[in-house]
């Protein structure tokens, strides 16, 4: 008779809304990491790319997404976005975001102007890098990423960059340090 199976604890759910593929990628490698570690916490990623163009339509996505998912489970104990800055055109767009993000309890994860920027920041020498247009980001990143693509994968993040640039960039963001202390990645 074999003995019965140890209760494996369960996991605190945490919500990572992605504005798209790229996204997934990085919170993906955050989530190997987290499992790597055996941290106790589920990473319940979603790509907010489809069916939604621009980041309030967004963010209202995700709320439906948490509502409907906390419907069936226990609450997340942390709501973040990934969502570029770049889409924010006008001074009233960004605020409006920002506050309809508040009321929600969502942390948004300003990649400022895109996610190859957020990405660009990850290498020592750019840790303070701000290009001020997709393209300039676009170029940048290709000099430190040689062969880079997107949409990039998980193992593709895993490859290149190190968890010590995720607490570099996280100097600088801090709602990425928020994303990183409630997963243990960061100390503090």
């Amino acid at each position: 008779m074999r003995g019965a199976r140890p209760i494996r604890p369960q996991r605190a759910p945490i919500f990572i809304g992605c504005e798209g593929l790229s996204e997934m990628g990085y919170a993906g490698w955050l989530r190997n990491i987290v499992r790597d570690r055996d941290l106790p916490f589920h990473l319940e990623l979603s790509d907010l790319g489809r069916g939604a163009g621009d980041p309030l339509t967004r963010i209202d996505l995700a709320m439906d997404r948490i509502r409907r998912m906390e419907g069936n489970r226990e609450p997340f104990i942390g709501r973040f976005l990934f969502l570029d800055t770049d889409q924010l055109v006008t001074k009233s767009a960004r605020e409006q975001a920002r506050r309809r993000a508040d009321d929600d309890d969502i942390t948004v994860i300003w990649q400022d102007p895109t996610h190859e920027a957020f990405l660009l920041r990850h290498f020592p020498a750019r840790v303070t890098h701000r290009p001020p247009t997709k393209q300039a980001a676009d170029t940048a990143l290709a000099k430190e990423w040689v062969g880079y693509e997107k949409p990039c994968t998980a193992q593709q993040i895993e490859s290149k960059l190190e968890l010590a640039g995720a607490h570099r960039v996280a100097g600088n963001l801090p709602e990425l340090a928020a994303l990183l202390r409630t997963i243990q990645l960061l100390d503090g």
